[in-house]
């Protein structure tokens, strides 16, 4: 069956449906001075209605061929994120329509129908969210008027690495109406052994991280070292010395931040006792590709030590996957698909029949083929 989707596409290329039931017939649009003629030529219109039979034969592949075109043109490729073990990675979902956050629903879940985080009415739900996802999922509620529906998985595991879907669902009066999906596959692997406390690595590759214009990208930084939080100061910043986030004495210090971050840096408070200073990086901008670097040191007497470095490259791509912009794109490109092979092979098959009816009957006006 044709999708609902597909139908709409050739009705606003003005392609009614029923032009396929006039092909299956075997094109009798082609020559329609035929039809008084039938009992004069019996075997000619037998011929005709063989041809039709024909026709319905090829048709059913040539539409099979056209819908895959459109599942493979409009379906969206998922973006790929990867992530390390034990640590933290964001799925990025974003939604730019103009739409109270009230009246969304929010549904991250597997391709296994496994519910990861679920949000509706204002608030997260989290009543039927797998066991194995509980309390390592959060969205970033401070952005979430701004379309950023990404999902922050803390504590990777191997079982996470999946295919993840964020579905998005707006409120139409007492029900919910299906908006979109973005699909994100996650890759986890294990993070290559970091080097000896003190001990300096020369030429040691940055980290890739990809991210894309207007999300928000994690930029990952684990500390080892059994030091407590107050006694350690963490600088991020960029191959240029300019400083992303800072944090000593307990508390983030942005007064000598460069102004291209204000607003647009965090750390994740709650996991700093556990070695975590990844920075998360908001509302991304092509200035923001470059070589970044998380430097740790530890108080000692009335000083900083240096402890580690952990070089991460950024790239920027963009802009990410906007729910219904990808996807219309690819629909644009299907329906010149559909609308080119149904009006080539309606072509193709008049043009055929009226060379073969031609040489036979040279008499009949063949004034609508020539159009």
């Amino acid at each position: 069956m044709v999708p609902s989707r597909i139908s709409g596409i050739l009705l606003s290329f003005g392609i009614p449906f029923p032009v396929l039931d006039k092909v299956r017939a075997g094109c009798s649009l082609c020559a329609p001075e035929m039809a008084g003629q039938e009992q004069q030529v019996p075997s000619e219109a037998r011929r005709r209605r063989e041809s039709g039979h024909s026709s319905q034969k090829l048709l059913p592949p040539l539409l099979l061929l056209l819908l895959n075109v459109v599942a493979a043109v409009s379906g969206n490729s998922p973006v790929p994120v990867s992530g390390y073990l034990r640590e933290q990675v964001v799925l990025p979902c974003t939604y730019k329509r103009n739409a109270p956050v009230s009246d969304l629903q929010i549904i991250w879940g597997t391709l296994k129908r496994e519910i990861v985080h679920k949000f509706v009415n204002g608030s997260d739900d989290l009543r039927e969210q797998d066991p194995r996802f509980r309390n390592r999922t959060n969205l970033f509620k401070d952005q979430l008027e701004q379309g950023n529906w990404s999902v922050l998985i803390s504590d990777l595991r191997e079982t996470d690495q999946d295919e993840y879907q964020c579905q998005i669902y707006s409120r139409m009066e007492d029900h919910f109406r299906w908006e979109g999906v973005v699909s994100v596959h996650l890759s986890v692997t294990e993070r290559a052994p970091t080097p000896a406390l003190n001990t300096p690595v020369l030429g040691d590759s940055p980290v890739p991280v990809s991210g894309f214009l207007g999300e928000q990208v994690l930029l990952p930084c684990i500390y080892k070292g059994n030091v407590p939080v107050s006694d350690l100061q963490v600088m991020w910043g960029t191959s240029r010395s300019e400083i992303v986030h800072k944090f000593v004495n307990g508390s983030d210090d942005l007064r000598k931040q460069d102004p291209r971050f204000r607003n647009r840096t965090n750390l994740f408070k709650d996991q700093l006792e556990q070695g975590n200073w990844s920075v998360l990086i908001s509302d991304l901008r092509e200035t923001d590709q470059d070589e970044y670097q998380c430097q740790i040191y530890r108080k000692v007497a009335a000083r900083f030590d240096w402890e580690q470095t952990e070089h991460v490259h950024l790239s920027v791509t963009g802009p990410g996957l906007s729910t219904g912009t990808s996807a219309g794109l690819g629909i644009g490109i299907a329906a010149v698909f559909i609308v080119a092979g149904i009006v080539g092979y309606i072509v193709l098959k008049r043009r055929r029949n009226c060379d073969q009816s031609h040489s036979r009957h040279q008499s009949i006006s063949w004034s609508l083929c020539e159009r």
